[in-house]
Formats: C-alpha cells, sequence, structure tokens
C-alpha cells in the first residue's frame, strides 16, 4: 500500500504480501528461481519469509526501496546474504541485471509499473522473461493510481491528481472517508490508470503470457511466459484461486471492512480534536477575568444562583 494507509496496524489492513507468503514461495520453489528481487520491500515482512525460503534453497535475494524504513534497514544488517539497493526501482533495475524472479510492489501507478516491467525487459535481454510477481492487483489500486511522489511521474503520465484522499470501495471518485491516500487519482478506472491494468496492457503488447490474479489482501498476481518449462507448475500453484468467485466475495467483504472502519476511526479522531478545542476553550475561560465579573454578575441576578458558575464548568470538563 501507499503514503498514509502505511501507517497503519498490519494485522488490521492487511497491507503486506507476507500475507499469501506461502502462494509467493510456492511460485518461487515452482520456477527453481536462484535470484528474487523484490521492488518495493518497504518494512522487510515478506523480505524475511524470502530469506527463509532462501536459506534453504540457496537463493540470492535482492531487495529495492528508495528510503528503506528502519525495519528493512535492520533486516539487512543482521542478513549478510540480503542484498538493499537504496534507489528508486526503475533506475536500480536497470543497474541488477537479470533475475529468475521479481516481485513488484513499489509505488502504486501505471507509470512506474511500466516502467519497472520495461527494465525488467531490457536487463533480461534475449533471455525468456523471469517469473513476476504482484502486489496490489485488487483494490484499491488495480485501477487507481497512488503516488508516493506525484513530481517523480512525468505529468503526461500523471492523473488527475487528489490530494489527502480517501476512497471507498464502490465509490469512483474519492470520499469524507475511508482508506486515506497523501496522492491518489481523482478517479477510479480509465486508460493507463492502476496496477492491474499496467500488468494487462504489458502482457497484452508481449502476448503469449498467462495472468493469474489471487483475490486475497489487495490482490497478488502472477504472470509468466506459456513457454517457461515451470509455466504448468504455476499454473497449478495458482489454478484453483485464481479469481476464484468465493475469495473475491471474500476480498470486497474485507476491504469494505477496512474502509468503513479507517473512516469510523476518523470520525472518533474529529470528535476527540472538537472535544479537546472544546476543553481548551472553556479552561482559558475559566482562568479569565471576564467569567469572574460575569459569574459575579449573573449571581446578583439569579439572587445567588448563577446561569453559570466555575463549578459547573469543572463538572463539565469532570475535573470535580
Amino acid at each position: 500500500m501507499s503514503a498514509h494507509v502505511d501507517s497503519a496496524d498490519p494485522g488490521q489492513v492487511g497491507y503486506s504480501l507476507a500475507n499469501v507468503a506461502e502462494l509467493v514461495l510456492e511460485c518461487l520453489a515452482a520456477a527453481g528461481a536462484g535470484s528474487v528481487v523484490e521492488v518495493g520491500a518497504y518494512r522487510g515482512g515478506l523480505t524475511a519469509k524470502v530469506l527463509d525460503w532462501a536459506a534453504t534453497s540457496g537463493a540470492k535475494v535482492t531487495a529495492i526501496d528508495a528510503d528503506p524504513p528502519p525495519e528493512l534497514e535492520q533486516l539487512a544488517a543482521s542478513n549478510p546474504g540480503l542484498e538493499l539497493v537504496r534507489a528508486p526501482s526503475p533506475e536500480a533495475l536497470e543497474g541488477l541485471g537479470r533475475a529468475d524472479a521479481f516481485i513488484i510492489d513499489g509505488d502504486h501507478n501505471y507509470f512506474t509499473v511500466t516502467s519497472e516491467l520495461d527494465a525488467i525487459v531490457r536487463v533480461s535481454g534475449d533471455e525468456p522473461l523471469p517469473l513476476l510477481m504482484f502486489h496490489d492487483v485488487g483494490w484499491p489500486h488495480a485501477r487507481r493510481d497512488t503516488y508516493w511522489d506525484p513530481d517523480r511521474i512525468p505529468p503526461e503520465h500523471r492523473q488527475p491528481l487528489a490530494k489527502d484522499a480517501f476512497v471507498r470501495p464502490e465509490e469512483p471518485g474519492v470520499t469524507g472517508g475511508g482508506l486515506p491516500y497523501e496522492y491518489a487519482a481523482a478517479r477510479e478506472g480509465g486508460a493507463q490508470n492502476g496496477v492491474l491494468s499496467a500488468v494487462e496492457d504489458f502482457a497484452a503488447r508481449r502476448g503469449d503470457m498467462e495472468l493469474a490474479v489471487i483475490p486475497a489482501f489487495f490482490g497478488f498476481g502472477a504472470l509468466w511466459g506459456r513457454s517457461a518449462p515451470w509455466a504448468s507448475a504455476i499454473a497449478a500453484a495458482l489454478g484453483p484461486y485464481d479469481r476464484h468467485p468465493v475469495l473475491e466475495r471474500l476480498e470486497a467483504n474485507r476491504a469494505a471492512n477496512v474502509a468503513a472502519r479507517a473512516a469510523a476511526e476518523q470520525e472518533l479522531a474529529t470528535a476527540r480534536e472538537r472535544v479537546r478545542r472544546q476543553e481548551e476553550l472553556l479552561t482559558g475561560m475559566l482562568d479569565s477575568r471576564a467569567f469572574a465579573i460575569a459569574e459575579r454578575l449573573s449571581s446578583v441576578k439569579q439572587r445567588g444562583e448563577p446561569v453559570f458558575s466555575r463549578e459547573r464548568v469543572l463538572d463539565a470538563l469532570g475535573r470535580r
């Protein structure tokens, strides 16, 4: 996920690809991957699981993150077998060379994903394309761009932006509450918008490719050439889950609940801030000379029982 959402509790939101690690690792094993590149490792949730798998398979693991958080830095420091590349993904991919498998989970927009795929094609040269795996091929990123930094995207390749946007399922625009993103496409859908759109368009241009979409935890996708020697093994591993209607309904329900919970928490935070400001105002009033004078005048007019008093305000504030 992107921007504000990344600070949320991963257990509640389920934003990490580590939630489908069993499928990722099964695909790596089926492809006989001796080298794996993860684009957008973030806190290293999936990276740690890939490293555990690589410890028995002997695979080389590389993680790319332009601005690694402390958790990923610590993982790299404690695992000499992990190569951490601190650079934007398209540039980093150009310098790494070919790998047997790429896991793409970086900036979730059409331009960046397309640039990453084009870079993988170039470094692969005349060799067959490697196994390609993706996160966020489901809602909300499937058909809607989000951006860590819009200035990194050429203006002609950038969707009309909504700043500090909230999105919810079944709502193509932005809403008053839901999953928060600092920069998101103002509307879902349309040409060259979203991660899944980029993957589908790339596959269509290449031809002879198979795409599986697993509708769980914001969508896990895999793309491979039909002529690859391990193609049937990948198809067998993912086929039972590929666009399964029961999983689609479960994920739609989960996503709706995640967005609704986020909206409720935002409303609660707004209410708490309103109460804090009211308490601050009342506290300031209590210490003012004008309040003391008004209280005395009210006491005189009400024969010793003022309409408002310091004691009543303290009661309202819960300080008596």
